[in-house]
């Protein structure tokens, strides 16, 4: 976004803050108060800047129109350089911030010894962002169930891998919790009826049911903190590459784990293996076969089987099934394609323990977005200050919510 397109979105955020205090007849939370300030000493920075570039364009226009054939001024600070090198991912969105890009105004010479670091919540990204890289492909109707497909050649094509977190719901949600009814069981018993019933026929008309349970989604914090040099602070690039890289993938990684392994006790959210209603698939034959059977108790109540998700191990161990000849049932070695089993995307979750598999609709897994997420930087932190170090914290608070856990079913690989 350009700088007035970044002023609009302050000040709409700002009119939707008070807007949504006055409709529920209440004073601001501590963290709206927080977000009003720094969204006003955005708004602030922006309209300087917004106003130093129109002189400088009247200037331009001005000399251009005399004749004197003056050249446009080149662009020379650390985030000019930076605008065409950098996307649009988190540590982009910070180095492009109307907070950073001040503080790097202020001291152009970088930050030395006894610099006082305070950056406010820098808002970088919404729930939607995570996880989700720019050059993913997104799963359309049909792709997920695309076939492997053994080439006579090596693919240089290889799509990335896809993830937990590129394959569920996303959503947003106003307050601290939502209360929600999920689907644990459905019983489906549609059928033809003879026109007329008579009290003497056996015949009724069919019932279907739903078994529903009420459920509480809270939001909770996810967050993560590194420590970078000061000169690393000031050096834009570096800074934003670092933080794509570290403060992404930690909290990528959490909120993953959350969502499989969360126990719903003790400050945690509940994931899907904590979760009452879903259905369970023992051992069946081999692992083949337990995965179809799994796949057939979610088809039967009218689910549909979006993925298979799957650990690193048991992953490896699909690849590497060979038949009674030792021919390899997958691609092999020398192809590459999507990773399906049964024609459903196999999807490799770091965070679930081997020997277990989740098999259905894993969109009806939803991550709901409370509060984007934050950087927050400063060396007011044990010896930093002394040390030319500054502490960076990122974080962001979502709620989780399985909406039906009947759709998935959790099947043991293990004999």
């Amino acid at each position: 976004m350009n700088l007035r397109q970044q002023l609009k979105a302050a000040l709409d955020r700002l009119a939707e803050i008070a807007a949504l205090a006055k409709s529920e007849n209440r004073d601001f939370t501590e963290e709206e108060i927080t977000e009003v300030a720094t969204l006003s000493a955005s708004a602030d920075a922006l309209d300087a800047q917004i106003k130093a570039a129109d002189d400088a364009q009247a200037s331009i226009t001005r000399l251009v129109k005399s004749g004197e054939g003056r050249p446009a001024p080149v662009l020379d600070s650390v985030t000019d350089r930076t605008d065409q090198a950098l996307t649009g991912s988190f540590g982009d969105q910070f180095v492009k911030s109307a907070a950073y890009q001040q503080f790097r105004k202020d001291h152009p010479s970088g930050f030395g010894q006894g610099t006082p670091i305070q950056f406010g919540l820098i808002k970088v990204g919404t729930l939607r962002d995570l996880g989700r890289k720019a050059n993913a492909p997104t799963l359309q109707a049909g792709l997920d169930h695309t076939q492997a497909i053994r080439f006579p050649m090596v693919d240089l094509t290889t799509p990335p891998p896809i993830t937990l977190l590129d394959v569920i719901s996303r959503g947003q949600m106003a307050g601290q919790s939502i209360e929600y009814l999920q689907i644990t069981a459905v019983t489906r018993n549609a059928a033809i009826i003879p026109n007329e019933i008579l009290p003497a026929d056996g015949t009724t008309k069919p019932t279907s049911g739903l078994s529903t349970a009420l459920a509480t989604a809270s939001a909770f914090t996810y967050a993560d903190g590194f420590t970078v040099t000061n000169m690393m602070l000031a050096d834009a690039p570096a800074l934003a590459s670092y933080m794509d890289s570290q403060i992404e993938f930690n909290i990528n990684a959490v909120v993953e784990d959350k969502l499989i392994n969360g126990s719903g006790t003790g400050g945690n959210p509940t994931g899907i293996l904590a979760t009452s209603g879903t259905q369970a698939q023992a051992f069946d034959t081999d692992v083949v076969t337990t995965i179809r059977r799994a796949i057939g108790k979610v088809t039967r109540i009218g689910g549909t089987v979006t993925g298979v998700l799957v650990s690193p191990d048991d992953d490896e161990m699909f690849d590497l099934l060979k038949d009674a000849e030792g021919r390899y049932y997958s691609g092999g070695p020398w192809s590459s394609g999507p990773n399906t089993i049964w024609g459903r995307p196999r999807i490799v979750c770091h965070r679930l323990a081997a020997g277990t598999a989740i098999v259905g609709n894993l969109r009806t897994i939803t991550l709901l977005d409370r509060e984007g997420l934050s950087v927050l930087a400063f060396n007011q932190h044990a010896d930093y200050a002394a040390r030319n170090l500054v502490y960076v914290r990122g974080e962001l608070r979502a709620a989780q919510a399985i909406f039906k856990p009947a759709e998935l079913a959790v099947a043991d690989l293990t004999p």
